[in-house]
């Protein structure tokens, strides 16, 4: 069995509340976006062929303008914020609500599991 590898989770989250009750998504059962698809096909595309990731076409490509601040944030090993998940349509994939940039930069590095905070309805945060 491999080692669980993932970016740093932060004590206390960005709105100064304690970071708890997450848990660890492996990467391989992230769906990307068209938006994550195609910054994935700049960066990391060789990462994504040979882990067959699964896609979601639902005609909404927004793009990810902060990856320099995030990959240098990853460079630094600063502790970041778990994502926040939705179960897809009860299989064991996840769409991301919220860490779009730290999903795909944990591809990106390779890391084997995002943190994550996982919600049953899209309005929850």
């Amino acid at each position: 069995m491999e080692e669980m590898t993932h970016y740093p989770v932060a004590s206390i989250k960005e709105n100064g509340e304690k970071n708890e009750n997450f848990t660890f998504v492996s990467i391989d059962n992230i769906i990307l976006d068209p938006g994550m698809e195609f910054m994935g096909r700049q960066k990391c595309h060789k990462i994504l062929l040979e882990k067959k990731v699964k896609t979601l076409n639902n005609g909404v490509e927004t793009q990810l303008y902060k990856w320099d601040k995030v990959e240098k944030d990853f460079q630094e090993k600063k502790e970041l914020d778990p994502v926040k998940l939705k179960k897809f349509k009860g299989t064991s994939y996840y769409t991301v609500l919220d860490g779009r940039h730290r999903c795909m930069l944990s591809f990106f590095n390779e890391y084997t599991h995002i943190p994550a905070n996982i919600f049953e309805y899209a309005f929850c945060f």
